[in-house]
């Protein structure tokens, strides 16, 4: 039965909570500030990068638009495969680090695009492209009209990598979120995020998606435990007051690298729910 639910209109709902709770900051601003920190864990390759590129299976004479493209941890690799990549984000400090990553690649084939995606207009910013990809990034308030727009943006195929379950707050995190705010996380956030929901307004607009749920681990690597708190600071907002308890909890979850430094491991179920755009796709 369809109709029951009108999953857009939950999903609407639940940022709307989100955003009153976040009024004093733009979401552009917020990741201008967060584009440091976000580089430097996603700077380089890993065992998950390479598998959401491979899982593409791309030609040398694709285009490919990663839709929320952040500091480039799939358009650097990807522009290391097609023949041209453009590079959307709301955020100048995200795409700064981009373009430096694109440029320590040796890369030119690429166009960074500074739009929030609801602004972007087809025809006129961008043309179609053959792949179409978002990761972990669609935030957007209307998430139909969102997908249906990535949906026109594709010639060949739309893929979408998201949460399944938890993805932000695992047990460990959730612990320390108690301790330093006195409350449980707020969930809102995190089914706001996982896949069903997408995949429900996927299929109330006649798109019939493949999923493929997959473990995932996210790692963040740091030279120091002095560097760790101070990165967990600034992207957590942890008051300088519970600086002693963020200090203790990342002492007993960071583990030492062979290589040096030291890791956070995060392990958890990704989706990646994909559609082609006709059968010879």
């Amino acid at each position: 039965m369809t109709g029951i639910i009108n999953w857009n209109e939950l999903r609407k709902a639940i940022v709307s909570e989100g955003r009153r709770r976040r009024s004093h900051e733009r979401p552009e601003e917020m990741w201008d500030k967060r584009a440091e920190e976000f580089n430097k864990s996603t700077r380089g390759g890993s065992e998950r990068t390479e598998k959401q590129v491979a899982s593409l299976k791309l030609d040398p004479d694709y285009t490919v638009l990663d839709v929320g493209a952040g500091t480039g941890r799939l358009s650097v690799p990807i522009a290391k495969i097609v023949k041209q990549v453009t590079a959307v984000d709301q955020s100048g400090g995200m795409l700064s680090y981009l373009e430096e990553n694109m440029a320590e690649g040796g890369l030119s084939n690429y166009k960074a695009i500074q739009k929030r995606w609801e602004d972007v207009e087809l025809g006129v910013d961008i043309e179609p492209h053959d792949v179409v990809i978002a990761s972990h990034s669609l935030g957007m308030f209307d998430l139909q009209e969102a997908l249906a727009k990535m949906d026109a943006a594709a010639k060949r195929r739309v893929y979408i990598f998201t949460a399944a379950g938890k993805w932000f707050f695992d047990d460990q995190e959730e612990e320390l979120w108690e301790r330093i705010y006195d409350r449980p996380p707020r969930r809102g956030g995190g089914f706001r995020s996982d896949y069903m929901l997408l995949y429900n307004i996927l299929h109330d607009m006649g798109i019939y998606a493949n999923v493929e749920i997959r473990d995932s681990e996210h790692v963040q690597r740091y030279g120091s435990i002095d560097e760790a708190v101070e990165r967990w600071k600034e992207r957590r907002e942890i008051p300088p007051e519970n600086e002693p308890l963020l200090r203790e909890y990342l002492a007993k979850n960071l583990e030492d690298e062979n290589g040096g430094g030291l890791v956070f491991r995060r392990r958890t179920k990704s989706a990646m729910i994909w559609w082609p755009k006709s059968e010879s796709s």
